[in-house]
């Protein structure tokens, strides 16, 4: 099963929902952070930073990331940034699929995919 935390703003390039990582960024640029959500937040994404694997060379920005659902630290992290989205106002949904076409980079906690014509998501 794979998982991919999205709000309900479109992106531009891909057409499909901006996922939680452009969303936290925006909301540290608000300014409508306490002190301790602004910390917490920021020490969420260097996790991200330091533990999740980055590709090595350029994607387009069309592929969509999806988290593998046994990423299990990831996903909770990715929880912990879902409440505080929501709180400050953000609609973020779930989305789930058992399997993806297009996939073009993969490790042990994420794939990366082209999003099919078909794909409602």
């Amino acid at each position: 099963m794979f998982l991919r935390f999205v709000i309900t703003q479109l992106d531009e390039v891909s057409k499909k929902p901006q996922g939680l990582f452009v969303a936290a960024a925006d909301l540290i640029e608000s300014g409508s952070l306490s002190r301790e959500e602004r910390l917490q937040l920021r020490e969420t994404i260097i996790w991200f930073n330091k533990n999740l694997p980055s590709p090595r060379y350029e994607f387009a920005s069309r592929k969509i990331f999806w988290f593998k659902s046994n990423a299990e630290e990831c996903v909770k992290r990715m929880w912990e940034l879902t409440r505080l989205l929501r709180y400050h106002g953000y609609l973020v949904e779930v989305e789930k699929s058992r399997e993806l076409g297009n996939i073009v980079y993969e490790d042990k906690f994420q794939v990366a995919a082209y999003p099919s014509p078909n794909d409602r998501r």
